[in-house]
């Protein structure tokens, strides 16, 4: 029998950064001597008060179905809280919680595009919008930002991508690979654009915790005009060092919570009651949070400077989020660069093919290791200016 699988789901690829997050893994098994620069999560453990809360929780019998859009104790605290930091008006009809920040994007999107709905992506991207967009049998339309720009959006190129078939945009700031922020010229474009074409948005906001030199990233559902419009993804997992637990929310007017609810009874039910319950002392955790912060802040500012130091290696200072995202000019090259960097000095980082750009020599290092790591990877980088000397 022709076409057994989802003609959608066939077709979109792996996820490159898990994937070599899993290389990375059992090449270490296998006794290889590699630097793992590929992952995207804190190296931090979940702070003490949030665990505790868990296995009490657990001990307590707290094991049952919690059915709804999440818990109202939960989602009333995230209302309060995003209102206060961000500057997004909502109340807790507004918020459903998700297993995660990339169930809560697939969730929105798979709520609101039709087969053949085109969806703008800003490259450099996180790995999966892509993959999402086409799942839900979207078109992905990628609009590649500039390196010599700093990434800075465009009006004019945005507006180059817009057709009567678009849906929406999908943003990430703080930005994943690059540690972009968003900045208000560049929220003032989109507040135009999302105004002028009656399109969607979804604001990726995990990171948005995570960002350094005092600089804060614009959430743009604090615009309220167009708060109807915008449908903002964050969670905890990067900021309090969750990400096994799998906990995030969404932030939407409430018609289109009520659409996604429909998906989200049948597909999960719920989320388990202990982890929202749990989350709710993330709340009281903001001395670890902002620790976190400091030691990732002290961790770029060492590594970003070594590798601007090294021939070859070129990389913009990321204003949040955990990675360094380097423009790596090798001369005479024959295989991709991370593969390149693997062979010759044992260093693993991400491609820049996996965040939807077409030049092949961009690679994302993340500095959520300790500084020891940092260091050896350094020490092995600077081998290229002896190796294509």
């Amino acid at each position: 029998m022709d076409n057994v699988f989802n003609q959608y789901i066939e077709k979109i690829e792996d996820s490159k950064s898990l994937t070599l997050m899993q290389k990375a893994t059992q090449l270490q098994k296998e006794g290889k001597n590699v630097v793992n620069l590929t992952g995207g999560e804190p190296d931090f453990d979940t702070p003490a008060i949030i665990v505790d809360e868990a296995v009490r929780l657990l001990r307590e019998g707290d094991t049952h179905y919690l059915v709804g859009q999440g818990l109202l104790e939960l989602r009333e605290k995230i209302a309060e809280y995003e209102e206060k930091e961000n500057g997004i008006s909502c109340k807790a009809e507004n918020i459903i919680m998700t297993p995660g920040g990339k169930f809560g994007i697939f969730m929105s999107v798979v709520s609101l595009i039709n087969a053949g709905d085109e969806v703008i992506l800003l490259a450099p991207m996180w790995v999966s919008y892509a993959p999402i967009v086409k799942a839900c049998g979207g078109v992905p339309i990628i609009c590649e930002l500039d390196f010599d720009d700093k990434y800075e959006i465009k009006k004019e190129k945005l507006e180059e991508c817009i057709s009567e078939k678009t849906k929406m945009i999908i943003i990430n700031y703080p930005n994943n690979p690059t540690g972009k922020i968003l900045s208000e010229k560049e929220s003032g474009i989109l507040f135009d654009i999302v105004k002028q074409h009656q399109i969607y948005l979804i604001s990726d906001e995990i990171y948005n915790r995570i960002t350094f030199d005092s600089k804060k990233s614009i959430s743009m559902a604090s615009y309220k005009e167009i708060f109807n419009r915008v449908i903002t993804v964050n969670g905890f997992s990067k900021s309090a060092a969750m990400t096994g637990w799998r906990i995030g929310y969404v932030i939407a007017e409430k018609k289109i919570v009520d659409v996604m609810f429909k998906l989200y009874a049948h597909a999960i039910t719920g989320l388990s009651p202990f982890v929202q319950r749990a989350a709710l002392k993330v709340f009281e955790c903001d001395l670890e949070i902002k620790k976190m912060r400091k030691e990732y802040e002290r961790r770029r500012d060492y590594f970003i400077r070594e590798l601007n130091k090294i021939k070859f290696l070129s990389c913009l200072v990321p204003e949040g989020a955990f990675y360094a995202w380097v423009k790596i000019q090798l001369p005479n090259i024959t295989k991709s660069v991370e593969l390149e960097l693997l062979e010759r000095i044992g260093v693993l980082g991400v491609p820049g093919s996996a965040y939807g750009i077409r030049e092949k020599n961009y690679i994302r290092f993340s500095f959520a290791c300790d500084m020891k790591t940092l260091e050896q990877a350094i020490c092995r980088l600077q081998r290229l200016e002896n190796e294509f000397a």
